[in-house]
């Protein structure tokens, strides 16, 4: 009866002539959230200053090091490791546009975005930047962008302050290296036999550690916690509500909650 009832209220619109309102968007509220909430510039201040204060104990402690199972000691120059995207620079406006435009994340919409290189910073993170290479540490970016793009990300790090180094090759991008593909554990190690990492900064857990295929949001909460000891210390988390590897996770075969009903992410609501 209630399928009945629905359908003849739908049909009797379209007679009418009526224009339907869109669906709702899923990404519509964390956008906001981000766009226009001072809890969002707050906590990003926050992490980068507490991330600003810690560089000093890492860089006069020898056995301090970011990179799980990479060497201790003087013998390397301190570097910090930082993620690009909603890390460093705040991609929500290419969220906010998708939103506008009723369209679903495509490679192409991406690329157009990235190729303008007009992103703004996060919030506290050319500041953070700018004292660790104050205190002589090397700044590098590892980033899932294609490497086609290292171009415009470069510029568009120039262009809200970020310090990027000429001397040596501080932008890591995804087949830079044809070994270097999305997992960032190879170009972590990669810096790691060349520098003492101090700090590793993020908005993603892969950001920091390997995450296996197919893994779920309880091994992946299991998986944070062996690390307990990192966070706040050498590893520091950026609030990000827009996407990551958190919502795949909640979805068979990892796929992207983005693509799926928003009635399919009811099952992992917990109401206690």
């Amino acid at each position: 009866m209630v399928t009945r009832i629905r359908a003849l209220l739908l049909s009797t619109a379209v007679l009418a002539g009526c224009v339907l309102s869109p669906p709702p968007d899923e990404r519509l509220h964390s956008t906001l959230w981000v766009q226009t909430s001072a809890e969002y510039a707050v906590l990003t201040r926050q992490v980068y200053g507490l991330a600003a204060d810690r560089l000093e104990s890492g860089l006069t402690d020898p056995d301090w090091n970011a990179v799980p199972g990479a060497p201790a000691g003087w013998v390397l120059p301190p570097a910090i490791i930082v993620d690009v995207d909603d890390t460093v620079l705040d991609n929500s406006g290419h969220s906010a546009r998708m939103i506008l435009a009723r369209e679903g994340f495509t490679t192409e919409n991406w690329r157009a975005w990235v190729r303008e290189s007009s992103a703004p910073a996060v919030p506290g993170a050319v500041d953070y930047l700018r004292s660790a290479v104050d205190l002589g540490i090397t700044v590098f970016y590892v980033t899932n962008r294609h490497h086609d793009l290292e171009d415009d990300t470069r510029r568009n790090l120039v262009a809200v302050g970020c310090p990027v180094a000429t001397e040596v090759d501080v932008v890591l991008t995804r087949l830079e290296d044809p070994e270097w593909g999305r997992d960032k554990t190879s170009r972590r190690d990669f810096i790691a036999q060349r520098y003492r990492v101090l700090q590793i900064v993020g908005d993603d857990l892969a950001d920091f550690i390997h995450l296996p295929k197919n893994v779920d949001d309880k091994q992946r909460s299991a998986l944070a916690a062996q690390q307990d000891d990192r966070w706040g210390q050498s590893w520091f988390m950026i609030p990000n509500p827009m996407y990551g590897s958190w919502e795949q996770a909640l979805m068979p075969e990892g796929v992207s909650l983005f693509s799926r009903p928003m009635e399919e992410k009811f099952e992992h609501l917990e109401p206690k």
